[in-house]
């Protein structure tokens, strides 16, 4: 009975038209049933599999278009040109100025990252440390760690335009949410993003209790303003306004 043969080039060329596909996508491009067959023709090709999805996705190196951070995304499955999600965190935390907190890199990267996170202080590729009581993750590094702690700490200078609800009198915590009741929705939005932007590292959390928003309403605001995202309205509505006067003509 004669073997059967598969051809990588089979996978390459579907990658190349699809961008990405699954294991069983690939199966059947093969004409097989057997996943170790997959692996073994994905072993001739130079491949990435998604960090997002628990690595479900499979795509080409020559495919991948990577941004400045280092990642790429197609139809919402995401991939790292530093590897698996636990070897991105990792990269991620070593290359930030004052490290990350676990909600910060969930927006950076799109996945939720507590149990990666778990695994890697357990690993001990991570350390971890309450700052201004809430954890933040450094690098390993004794000089890098240092230099995020001290960067983290000066963020939390009460000498912030609103460093928290505490450190703000009354009189002008009253003056701002007054100033912000006058606002609609979407300037709203917008203006927590400024201010979050201008805290810095858990601007969002902040702003929220503030302002009594939800904290990704913030997220939202200020992803908004980063990527100038905001589209010109018109500031009065259709019929807005005086109503014209008629003219009147003599009989």
């Amino acid at each position: 009975m004669k073997t059967a043969t598969y051809d990588a080039k089979a996978i390459e060329r579907f990658l190349r038209r699809q961008k990405i596909g699954t294991v069983e996508d690939l199966k059947r491009v093969l004409g097989t049933d057997v996943r170790i067959t997959v692996f073994r023709k994905l072993q001739e090709l130079s491949y990435r599999t998604s960090y997002s999805h628990r690595g479900k996705f499979y795509t080409l190196d020559e495919v991948a278009e990577f941004g400045p951070m280092g990642l790429w995304t197609y139809k919402s499955v995401w991939f790292s040109r530093f590897g698996t999600l636990l070897d991105t965190i990792v990269e991620f935390v070593a290359r930030s100025g004052s490290g990350y907190q676990a909600d910060e890199l969930e927006e950076a990267l799109h996945v939720t990252v507590n149990q990666p996170l778990v695994t890697l202080i357990n690993r001990k590729l991570l350390v971890r440390e309450k700052v201004s009581g809430l954890y933040v993750y450094f690098s390993r590094d004794p000089r890098i760690h240092d230099k995020q702690l001290a960067q983290r700490e000066g963020e939390r200078s009460p000498n912030l335009l609103v460093p928290s609800q505490a450190m703000i009198s009354d009189e002008l915590k009253a003056a701002i949410l007054l100033f912000f009741c006058l606002l609609d929705e979407r300037q709203r939005r917008l203006y927590a993003g400024i201010e979050s932007l201008k805290l810095g590292h858990g601007g969002d959390q902040r702003m929220a209790d503030l302002l009594g928003l939800d904290e990704h309403t913030v997220a939202r605001g200020r992803r908004e303003l980063l990527a100038r995202d905001i589209q010109e309205e018109r500031i009065r509505r259709e019929g807005g306004g005086r109503s014209k006067v008629e003219k009147k003509h003599p009989r």
